[in-house]
């Protein structure tokens, strides 16, 4: 990522309104995200990316502006610098899975049906299986994408999900084969928060490819009305009756019965149409037999077209809800925000519960003397570990047993410091600049090490100014954190 900032296309106008996100979006805001806090020089980068935003978004601190809509015009600065997200090639192959999807259905819809059409005369078309294979196996299969899209939702294992995805995309495009690797990457880190997304994607694809299988099935059927003498009939080798049958054509009729008598065929019609082997076609009446057609027509209405459109509008609702309701409190989200609004702190802005106040009471230290400590350095923190762990022994009296670097204001980035913390019955302090700004990304990250850790022993210690100390206090006793604080003067 270099530091020279890039021009950014959006303009004043831009700014002025929200931008939608896509699952393209999500999917390079998480790589981008994750690579720029990860830098060594993240937090310079960052503030200059936050410049470039402030004449974006003219007259308003980053603090004031929405993060969606922030994170949103800082993945466009990334972008321009950072041709390696393919986000946007994603949202390409998802707009050409959309309209293929429906082409495919109508074409596979038109195909199908002529095998079910198909008699030569000496039996009429089977009734039951016209049904079974237009209406109930898509159904089926409907089933089993929706058993899919729930799994991937809740898929327990994030790159499991990711390597799925990237598999089925990456046969789309020579390009992305050959960065297989890097790919897959991608999507297995981010897999979780993409399979929320993406589940409803998958499912309106199933569904769009069904309502087209639908619609073509039901013009080649009315074609094939205007053009083919169709004889349909049932049959069956159990003893059933006619009126069972005719039972059962009323019960699935009912969506349309009440309207539509001609869509449903009489007891007489139902009696007429049975065919048997040894009768043969001329037991049947020619009546009787073209009287089907119109409840396969309202099968296909009721059943297939008009429950996949509402289902194709659930799901792109569903999709278009879960990316306007995008998560952004994450503590990387709020690492991600504070670098870019820059080291700036206001302590007469208003907080939870009204103002820091001026002075924090000074409280004694409640921290057993003479303990064994676990050391968390802080990012930012110039003095060199040994001397850090001297003066950190003089000033409690305790023994240093475990040292490691941390993100305090980026909690999910510190696994192994917390996984540490938990097998160990060691006191927590938290070396840190004292001229780091508190903010809520901290608080959080804070009260992970001290729910993690074993001890009651938690220490804050600043290295620098001392009029920075009443600062911490007042944050601290405004945050309701169970941490004692001391102060290392320059």
């Amino acid at each position: 990522m270099s530091q020279t900032q890039p021009k950014y296309s959006g303009s004043s106008s831009d700014s002025g309104r929200a931008q939608r996100w896509t699952l393209g979006d999500v999917i390079d805001f998480e790589e981008a995200e994750e690579q720029a806090l990860s830098r060594e020089n993240a937090e310079l980068v960052l503030l200059e990316d936050g410049k470039a935003l402030s004449r974006v978004f003219p007259g308003q601190k980053c603090a004031q502006i929405p993060r969606p809509k922030l994170f949103h015009a800082w993945l466009a600065l990334v972008r321009e610098r950072d041709t390696r997200l393919f986000g946007t090639s994603v949202d390409g192959v998802f707009r050409v899975l959309t309209v293929a999807s429906w082409l495919v259905g109508i074409v596979l819809g038109g195909l199908a049906v002529p095998a079910y059409l198909t008699y030569n005369g000496e039996k009429p078309i089977n009734i039951m299986v016209v049904f079974f294979g237009l209406i109930v196996l898509p159904w089926a299969i409907t089933l089993v994408s929706v058993c899919f899209s729930l799994w991937v939702r809740g898929a327990p294992s994030k790159g499991g999900i990711g390597r799925i995805v990237a598999s089925l995309l990456s046969r789309l495009s020579p390009e992305w084969r050959e960065s297989w690797k890097s790919f897959t990457r991608v999507l297995s880190d981010h897999g979780k928060r993409v399979a929320a997304i993406s589940a409803w994607s998958f499912f309106g694809l199933t569904q769009q490819f069904a309502f087209g299988f639908g619609l073509g099935a039901l013009l080649i059927i009315l074609f094939n009305v205007l053009a083919v003498d169709l004889a349909f009939g049932w049959e069956s080798t159990l003893n059933v009756g006619e009126e069972i049958m005719h039972a059962l054509v009323i019960f699935i009729a009912t969506p349309w019965v009440w309207f539509w008598k001609a869509g449903v065929p009489t007891l007489e019609q139902v009696r007429d149409s049975r065919f048997s082997h040894l009768a043969g076609m001329e037991a049947t009446v020619v009546e009787a037999t073209r009287s089907w057609w119109p409840f396969i027509i309202g099968c296909l209405t009721f059943y297939v077209i008009l429950p996949r459109f509402l289902l194709v509008g659930v799901a792109r609702w569903m999709s278009s809800w879960s990316l306007s309701t995008l998560d952004f409190r994450r503590t990387q989200d709020i690492a991600l925000a504070r670098r870019l609004s820059g080291p700036l702190f206001q302590t007469d802005d208003p907080s939870r519960t009204g103002h820091l106040g001026d002075v924090a009471e000074v409280c004694v230290p409640s921290f057993t003397r003479n303990g064994t400590w676990s050391l968390l350095l802080g990012e930012g923190l110039d003095t060199d570990e040994k001397t850090v762990c001297e003066q950190v022994e003089n000033l409690l009296h305790g023994k240093i047993q475990f040292v490691a670097r941390v993100e305090i204001d980026y909690a999910d980035g510190n696994h192994q410091a917390l996984e540490a913390l938990r097998k160990t019955s060691d006191g927590v302090i938290v070396a840190v600049p004292a001229d780091t700004n508190p903010v809520d990304a901290i608080a959080g990250t804070l009260n992970a090490f001290r729910e993690a850790s074993n001890s009651n022993d938690n220490v804050i210690l600043l290295f620098g100014k001392v009029q920075r100390q009443d600062l911490w206090r007042r944050w601290i006793r405004e945050k309701h954190l169970g941490f004692d604080l001391l102060g290392v003067p320059e």
